[in-house]
Order: structure tokens, then sequence, then C-alpha cells
């Protein structure tokens, strides 16, 4: 792939999430504003199949369990929640839209015959330790799952297990939250930052070579 063609992939990225964000926090708004239903969504593991309601303070229903699509659905009601969750999805993109604007900005260095750019390096450095904070982010809020899904039961019987972590599984039927916890996120920016290392050393030598000349 020429970094021609590159280039114009990243472009039309940048574009599309710019365009991602405004929508999202277009439909936020939208939300609040009109009362409109909204649902958080969490995968769930069955312990036996069958779809339910999700029950709250005074056996209210507040969500359902769709077994069909291993799903259980927590409605939001409040327009700031909405707003919320949505200003917190528009960050996400927000996220692979620096992504986009940096890797478009490397490639521009390297085709126009600069790969180790003054900016190169702090602009790696600073995507690696955003990844790193996110992926950090992204840990402690599934940790807090059972205090959002606390006070919460099934109309069936079953029982609702919150916990992320796959120990204690009752011998009844259940329905386990699941929330996917890995470093992936992490260790794509410690990548990042050893690049930005490199970067950094290869226009140090480059200086030195320039200045021997």
């Amino acid at each position: 792939m020429s970094l021609r063609v590159l280039n114009w992939i990243l472009t039309a990225a940048i574009w599309l999430l710019a365009f991602g964000i405004v929508l999202i926090l277009g439909v936020s708004l939208y939300g609040g504003l009109a009362d409109k239903p909204w649902f958080m969504m969490f995968p769930v593991i069955l312990g036996s199949a069958g779809s339910t309601d999700l029950l709250g303070e005074g056996q209210a229903v507040v969500g359902h369990l769709l077994a069909d699509r291993a799903t259980l659905n927590v409605a939001v009601d409040q327009m700031s929640t909405k707003f919320l969750f949505g200003v917190s999805a528009a960050l996400v993109v927000g996220l692979w839209l620096y992504a986009a604007i940096t890797l478009r900005r490397l490639v521009g260095d390297i085709a126009g015959g600069d790969p180790f750019a003054e900016t190169a390096a702090p602009r790696l450095r600073w995507l690696g330790w955003l990844l790193i904070s996110v992926n950090a982010v992204t840990v402690v809020t599934s940790c807090m799952l059972p205090l959002i899904l606390s006070g919460l039961t099934l109309a069936d019987g079953r029982t609702l297990l919150p916990t992320p972590l796959p120990m204690g599984l009752p011998a009844t039927p259940y329905a386990q939250v699941t929330v996917d916890i890995n470093g992936w996120l992490a260790l794509c920016g410690l990548v990042l930052l050893a690049l930005a290392e490199a970067f950094n050393i290869g226009r140090n030598l480059k200086a030195e070579g320039e200045g021997i000349i």
C-alpha cells in the first residue's frame, strides 16, 4: 500500500469519526430532550435460558433480560445520565479520531522525507499514555458493576450475579453479567511508548550524522 493511499484512508477515517462524534452527541441530546427510552446493555452468561423482566425498587420493571441476545438491558430515565453516556461514547470515538490524526501526520512526515520529525515522538508518547489510561479506566469501571446493578433482581427468581469474576457460581439458575476485562489497549500503549523512544533515538542519530557531515 502506497503512502498516498494510506493517507487517503486515514483522511476518510478522520471525517467519518468526526461525523460519528457529532451524531452520538446529537442522538444522546435528542434522546434526553424527547424522553426517548434508553437502555444500558450488559452481556450475560445464562445458567438457564429464558427471557424475563428486571426489577428495581418496589418491584418496578426497570429493564429486561433477553435470552436470545444474551444481554441485560437496564432502563436509563434521567436526561443527565443519557447525556453522560453519550459523552462517554463520544470520548471513545474521539480517542480513535486522535489516533487517526496522529497516524496521518506521521504518514505525512514520512512522505515528506522526514520520518523522524521533532513532533513524531511526543505524538506517539501522548497516544501511548492515552491508551494506557483508557484501559485503566475501563478496568475500574468494570469492577464497579456490582454498585451499578445493586438492588436489582430478576422477576423469575433467578440469581443475578453482577460481578464479572467467574467464581462462586450458584447451583440454582442464574444470570451472570460479563465484562471483557483485558489489557490489550495498555499493551498497545506500551508499544507506542517504545516506538516513541525509537523515534527519539532515530532523530538524535540523524542530528549527529548531519553534524558530522
